[in-house]
């Protein structure tokens, strides 16, 4: 349950997070909301405030973060990846520094340390962060990292689903699917629950992640999702 990575020159992953992260972004539209309760100015509590910045819960608080921050990095000279819009680069000389941003949580990587812990500085010029130093754990994927080389895993989170449906004293299999298995959609015993086999489903395509090898086995179960069996 384990990725090589070769780590070109040695890079290690580095992770920052962010303090309160929608409370940076800044309001386009005008936005109004009660006074919140036990703070009503007195003789006033018919008023309503206007916005300045993004509050959580606020359907424009996330689009508002990633604006305020993709300015940010543009203006400490990144540019933003035309495939991806959570990737960031920069390139000054030789050295590059990479930069992915997930909502409050930072994975910053490179060829210079000294250029990480300048992009580090940086980003706490900005905004309120915290530095969490190397990555060890992140979305549910372990880290291990090691000279010329990181493992990515899913340990934890592959036991904790055996265990959250019943399977965690079953036997192992040298394959994820029987061999010369054919399924039906009308055919294989009585109907279970489809919200449970959904998730469980969506937790499998979420495994191969790091599990590429169980990619066709769960292919073939997230088509039955409609109306699963008991085979299924």
């Amino acid at each position: 349950m384990v990725i090589n990575l070769a780590a070109h020159n040695g890079w290690k992953l580095h992770q920052m997070d962010v303090k309160s992260a929608f409370l940076n972004g800044d309001l386009k539209e005008d936005i109004f909301m009660t006074q919140p309760q036990g703070f009503e100015a007195k003789g006033e509590e018919y008023k309503v405030c206007k916005l300045v910045k993004a509050l959580y819960g606020l359907k424009q608080a996330p689009r508002a973060w990633y604006a305020k921050m993709d300015e940010y990095l543009r203006k400490v000279g990144f540019q933003r990846s035309e495939s991806d819009d959570t990737l960031y680069f920069r390139i000054q000389d030789k050295h590059m520094v990479i930069l992915v941003l997930y909502v409050d949580d930072l994975i910053i990587t490179g060829n210079n340390e000294a250029h990480i812990k300048q992009v580090k500085e940086e980003l706490k010029a900005g905004f309120k962060m915290t530095n969490l130093g190397t990555l060890h754990y992140y979305l549910g994927v372990e880290v291990s990292q090691h000279p010329n080389q990181i493992f990515l895993s899913q340990t934890k989170y592959a036991t904790k689903l055996l265990k959250k449906f019943g399977m965690e004293d079953c036997k192992p299999s040298l394959t994820p699917m029987e061999k010369k298995l054919k399924l039906s959609k009308f055919e294989g015993g009585e109907l279970v629950n489809s919200t449970k086999y959904r998730q469980l489903v969506g937790s499998l395509i979420y495994l191969t992640s790091t599990q590429p090898d169980l990619s066709y086995s769960v292919s073939i179960l997230s088509s039955f999702m409609q109306e699963p069996r008991e085979s299924h």
